[in-house]
């Protein structure tokens, strides 16, 4: 291959278009009362977007619907913002490690909310299981099929509403770049992908680059943030057992290997739609926020 000068592959100096900025940037006014999950389209305009994704369900806001999704519509429309996807909170096992019917359901008519706003693109949760729960290799296995039905379950309303679905590297169960994989594997649904979050992979024990670049081919959606890792701050967050304390901050101000993380997903080629997260605990939201959109847009050229 004849590479330029620098010696980049030619398919990470191709322009990103499709990039957006997260609502849950702006989780921390939400919650605080200072601003409404509408308000975050002007929001995200303050900072240079364009296109938001918005971030609702469990502690960030109520189960997406049509009203709600209309409001959010309107609110968008007069932001002069594209709503690009949603992330939706789930978990689709029951308290005996089934599949939850109910929760898919739930799923469903959020899948189907978003598409009555013309929104093609939703990202649920698959299982949500805690520091004291069994996240084991074992129980893993035991859930793979219940989830695998739920998700192509999923999936296949998806397409026959015009909406792609997808899982998200998050949270314990589901950090590990295999077990995303196997799931993915497992559906084997046209319409099902990966949101591929490029800190939750921090989550596991795992090489951040490679990992990346094993569920790159599957992405739907990209997540970028960052992290300082080791850090003693109070507000750093726990990560696996045994693992590092992480602390959330803006893009370009931890010690994950970003640039490396963006190129693996170049590299695959499948243009995903980007998006830039701000979940840190300090600091002026509205201005880090801004300052994680703009070294993500730089960064992606």
């Amino acid at each position: 291959m004849n590479l330029p000068p620098g010696g980049r592959n030619p398919v990470t100096l191709r322009r990103v278009t499709d990039l957006a900025i997260s609502s849950y940037c702006f989780h921390r006014l939400v919650k605080a009362g200072q601003c409404r999950l509408e308000d975050t389209p002007k929001l995200a305009k303050e900072c240079g977007a364009d296109a938001i994704e918005i971030a609702t369900g469990g502690s960030l806001g109520p189960q997406l619907d049509e009203a709600m999704a209309g409001r959010l519509a309107d609110a968008a429309d007069e932001a002069d913002v594209a709503i690009v996807g949603f992330a939706l909170a789930a978990d689709l096992l029951d308290e005996a490690g089934g599949t939850d019917e109910a929760a898919v359901q739930e799923v469903i008519a959020q899948v189907r909310a978003a598409a009555s706003i013309g929104v093609d693109r939703v990202r649920h949760d698959a299982a949500w299981r805690g520091a004291g729960d069994d996240c084991s290799d074992e129980a893993w296995e035991a859930a793979l099929w219940p989830l695998t039905k739920a998700c192509r379950a999923i999936a296949t309303a998806g397409a026959a509403a015009g909406v792609r679905t997808s899982i998200e590297n998050h949270g314990l169960f589901l950090a590990a770049a295999w077990r995303v994989q196997q799931l993915l594997e497992s559906v084997q649904h046209p319409n099902f992908g990966v949101t591929l979050d490029l800190g939750n992979l921090l989550w596991a024990p795992q090489d951040l680059v490679e990992s990346t670049r094993s569920l790159a081919p599957f992405a739907v959606t990209v997540h970028v943030k960052d992290f300082k890792r080791n850090s003693p701050d109070a507000d750093a967050w726990p990560s696996y057992p045994g693992g590092p304390k992480l602390l959330p901050v803006a893009l370009g101000e931890g010690d994950l290997p970003l640039a490396q993380q963006i190129d693996a997903c170049l590299e695959a080629d499948v243009h995903p739609l980007w998006v830039a997260e701000f979940e840190g605990p300090h600091g002026d939201v509205k201005a880090q926020a801004r300052q994680s959109f703009e070294w993500l847009r730089k960064e992606l050229g």
